[in-house]
């Protein structure tokens, strides 16, 4: 059995052929519990007003707090426990909705911390766009102004996590991580995805480290084990169906491989989970 994938016109029994977009206002959130995990196959942008409580995404835990923004790319795997009384809004959009495409959304990519403090005066002009996205009835015209939510909630997550940003904005790494998305399950070389960019192995490490702190093989090995550990949490598939959807032909290499950055076995990892 695989996660659960549902799509917006399923959230809300809406049949989204036109703008694959819709932003809800919620004055209390209207399900502050969501105890099983699911992931979606749109963006979605969570903006809490005010609210306490958990928010778990993709096996890390964030406070739910006020004036915090979630952020949530197609593919992660989402769950809550939130106070009743916490409201704000939920803003969903596909990837055909969005103007500007491509992982150039730092908070949007595999390894970002989905979570965003603002400050007051940052708030009450996310708010203000919100509100005015609300209000709008042209699908071109919300197009826009949600380009507008996505650059101002770009400029503060920069001051937050500078590095993350840097590398998202980085030409080279923009494309190695749009290969990355495509085929991580198939090919685990640097090299592979270095001759696709017609670049040496060796410089591809070099400009995703000082960009990122990290290397480009440590990129490539974060996004097979993000997507091992959902397989192992989130599903019923066993070690060697998850080895072998993930491109490896051994299975007995998996768990070695899984151990070694995890510290745990994945069966250890599923049990504990």
């Amino acid at each position: 059995m695989s996660l659960p994938t549902f799509g917006i016109e399923k959230i809300f029994n809406l049949p989204y052929k036109k703008e694959d977009f819709k932003i809800v206002h919620h004055a209390p959130l209207n399900m502050p519990v969501i105890p099983e995990a699911h992931k979606h196959d749109f963006f979605m942008l969570m903006m809490i007003s005010q609210g306490s409580g958990t928010h778990t995404i993709d096996f890390e835990d964030y406070k739910v707090s006020n004036r915090t923004v979630f952020f949530l790319a197609p593919g992660q795997a989402h769950q809550w426990h939130m106070s009743k009384n916490t409201a704000g809004y939920q803003v969903m959009f596909s990837a055909a909705f969005m103007l500007q495409k491509g992982p150039l959304w730092s908070f949007f990519t595999p390894a970002a911390v989905p979570a965003l403090k603002l400050d007051a005066g940052q708030y009450e002009q996310l708010i203000h766009e919100l509100q005015l996205m609300e209000k709008e009835p042209a699908a071109n015209i919300i197009q826009h102004r949600l380009q507008i939510v996505l650059l101002l909630l770009q400029r503060w997550y920069a001051a937050t996590h500078p590095e993350e940003v840097a590398a998202a904005s980085n030409h080279l790494i923009n494309r190695f991580l749009l290969l990355l998305e495509k085929h991580y399950a198939q090919y685990h070389e640097v090299s592979y995805y270095a001759a696709q960019l017609h670049v040496t192995a060796s410089y591809l490490n070099q400009v995703c480290k000082k960009e990122s702190g990290k290397t480009a093989g440590e990129y490539i090995r974060e996004r097979l084990l993000l997507e091992a550990k959902r397989m192992l949490t989130l599903t019923d598939m066993d070690v060697k169906g998850a080895a072998y959807a993930l491109g490896f032909n051994d299975t007995s290499y998996f768990s070695r491989f899984f151990k070694k950055y995890t510290t745990r076995t994945p069966l250890d990892f599923r049990r504990q989970l």
